[in-house]
């Protein structure tokens, strides 16, 4: 897999020995790629520290061209998706 879309905000500060939690999501998953992201939030206050949106695309290593998504992965990718505006959105909101 290589990124070939990033995006990251940080909204709150986070220090040493704050309690947190990580929420990951797949948006999409196409034939060759996936669209995911993840949100750190403070477990003290529940507010969104910050969030990142990625856009991943498998590749061939040997010819650097994108590959189709090996089936187990696609299958365990699809069981995971959460739409977009869903309870849990990983957008930043």
């Amino acid at each position: 897999m290589v990124a070939v879309e990033q995006r990251l905000e940080y909204k709150r500060e986070v220090l040493a020995g704050d309690v947190i939690t990580i929420r990951s999501i797949v948006h999409e998953v196409r034939n060759k790629s996936i669209h995911f992201a993840h949100e750190m939030t403070l477990d003290e206050t529940n507010e969104l520290a910050a969030w990142t949106s990625l856009s991943g695309v498998c590749i061939d290593t040997s010819t650097r061209k994108a590959r189709l998504l090996p089936n187990d992965i696609r299958d365990r990718a699809e069981k995971m998706i959460l739409p977009r505006g869903a309870s849990q959105t990983c957008d930043g909101a």
